[in-house]
Parts: structure tokens; C-alpha cells; sequence
């Protein structure tokens, strides 16, 4: 993945009737991505966002997605796009892990046409998603975070510092739940999935979807592993739809 210094951070955010989903949460890893890559603070303007994201709601079909990016001289751009549908249960793809540095987290700059083409290769191959992997330890989805579910009511997610997208969602469930739940963050093998109880796809286009299959392969889905309970909570509350 070739990413030049000058190429703008984004994040991609949620546009819901009710408004803009987690806006602070994602200005704020745009300052840090912005501040880490460029060695100096953007000056965002919370009200010319606001503004901008109301002119959106009324000229798209809502809930959509806009991605929010920032360029190296502080110039700030906002692209709507259609969310995309999903089944309640979805099915990944394993992909290689695009190139970049892989001992911290990523952050979003430039195109992302790396990750784009591990969506398309894993749709071209019968999935809806893609899990993106390195010698052979899961890393990250492609637009989303996985969370998993094993024994001993031990929910994980793969380690961010392995090359993982902080997740905006992720963060927000975890939140949500306080000391109900604990999420753990360690190296995740694929070998490990054979005694996975369950798993979610999280994040903001995705939404909060149960993983049916990897590769082929269904995994377990345990209703006593704890993850349904999280699973009917959030839509009960409107959790994605900013109701909760």
C-alpha cells in the first residue's frame, strides 16, 4: 500500500436522520491521525461540520456514510456515499494484510484503494467481507473490527498494535457496556477459530453483524457465549441508529 506523506487522513462516519453518529469520537482520531502524520494540530471547526452534515441529511437518502478528510495544508473535505446493505449474519473472506507498518495501529490516509480491493476480492470469491490476516494471525477486518468469543466468557479482539484500524464503534460499544463486558486485546490465530463460541463484525458501514463463516468454514454461535445478549441489547436500544 503506497501512501504518500501529503496524501489527507479521513475517517468515515455514519449520517443518521438523527444526525451524525459518534461525531466527537471521530474528529477526535482524525486530530490524532492528522497530528501523528503531519507533526502538527488541524484546526477543525466543530460548527462548519455540523453545518456542513445538516446541508448533507437534507440533499441524501439517509442513514449514508461520509467520509470526512483532511489535507495536509488543513483544507477539509466531505464525501457522502449510499450505505451499503447487509444480512444479519455475514460471511469473510480471508485476505492478505495490505503492506504498511504492522507494529502499531493505522491510521486512515490516502485512497485506501488496498483495502477497497480486499472488499472486492473477497466479494469476487463468495464473501461479503474481508478478514484480513498475516502469517497467520487475524489483524483486522477491511472496514470493520472482529470481535470473538471464546471460552470462559473471554471476548477479544486482534491486538490494534499488530496493524489494526482503531475501531470508532468498537470503542462506543465498549463504552455502552462499562464493566458489563471486557474486552480483551491479544494476537488472534486462525488456528484459534476451531474453539471460537462466536463472533461480530463491528463497525460504522458494516454495523453490527454476527460473522456466519470464514472461508467457508461456520463458525460456532454459542446464544450462551454472551455475544447475542450484546447483539439484542444494541438493536433493542437503536444502538447504530444513534437512539441509545
Amino acid at each position: 500500500m503506497t501512501v504518500e506523506i501529503s496524501d489527507p487522513v479521513f475517517t468515515t462516519l455514519r449520517l443518521n436522520p438523527n444526525g451524525p453518529l459518534f461525531l466527537d469520537s471521530h474528529v477526535n482520531r482524525l486530530e490524532r491521525a492528522y497530528t501523528a502524520l503531519f507533526d502538527t494540530a488541524p484546526k477543525i471547526d466543530m460548527d462548519d461540520l455540523e453545518r456542513s452534515l445538516s446541508i448533507i441529511s437534507q440533499n441524501r437518502e439517509l442513514p449514508c456514510l461520509v467520509r470526512i478528510q483532511v489535507h495536509r495544508d488543513g483544507e477539509v473535505a466531505m464525501i457522502p456515499r449510499p450505505l451499503e446493505t447487509y444480512e444479519s449474519s455475514i460471511h469473510l473472506i480471508t485476505q492478505p494484510l495490505p503492506s504498511g507498518i504492522k507494529d502499531q495501529a493505522r491510521y486512515k490516509q490516502g485512497d485506501w484503494e488496498a483495502y477497497s480491493n480486499t472488499r472486492k476480492n473477497a466479494i469476487m470469491n463468495g464473501g461479503d467481507a474481508a478478514l484480513l490476516v498475516d502469517q497467520g494471525s487475524i489483524i483486522d477486518g477491511d472496514t470493520f473490527t472482529p470481535l470473538f468469543a471464546f471460552g470462559d466468557g473471554e471476548f477479544v479482539i486482534p491486538d490494534p498494535m499488530m496493524g489494526a484500524v482503531e475501531s470508532i464503534t468498537l470503542g462506543k460499544l465498549a463504552h455502552y457496556f462499562g464493566k458489563r463486558i471486557r474486552i480483551n486485546q491479544r494476537k488472534v490465530t486462525m488456528a484459534e477459530l476451531s474453539v471460537c463460541l462466536d463472533a461480530l463484525a463491528v463497525g460504522t458501514g458494516i454495523g453490527i453483524r454476527r460473522i456466519a463463516s470464514i472461508d467457508g468454514t461456520t463458525l460456532q454461535s454459542d446464544l450462551e457465549a454472551g455475544l447475542e445478549n450484546i447483539l439484542c441489547e444494541i438493536e433493542d436500544k437503536g444502538f447504530i441508529e444513534g437512539l441509545s
